[in-house]
C-alpha cells in the first residue's frame, strides 16, 4: 500500500507483487476519516497477504496517520 500524502486528503494504491492494481482510495488526512483506508484494505486483501505500508511523508502531513497505524499496529 504506497500512500501519497498531502495537507487536506491521501492517496493510497494497492498492488500486489505481479504490480497489479487492486485498489485504490483518497480519503481526507482527519484520523476520524482513517478507518476508511483499512477498510478499503481489507475489502481488496481477498487472500489474506500481509500488507506493507509505504507513506511518502512530505512537510510531516503524513504524521497524523504515521501514529493511528501504530497506535492500531498496523505499523
Amino acid at each position: 500500500m504506497g500512500i501519497d500524502l498531502h495537507k487536506e486528503t491521501h492517496t493510497a494504491v494497492m498492488i500486489d507483487c505481479y504490480n497489479q492494481k487492486l485498489g485504490e482510495i483518497t480519503f481526507p488526512n482527519r484520523p476520524a476519516d482513517f478507518p476508511k483506508l483499512v477498510a478499503k484494505v481489507k475489502k481488496c486483501n481477498t487472500d489474506g497477504k500481509t500488507i506493507v505500508f509505504g507513506l511518502e511523508n512530505a512537510y510531516g502531513y503524513g504524521r497524523a496517520l504515521a501514529v493511528w497505524l501504530i497506535d492500531k499496529g498496523y505499523l
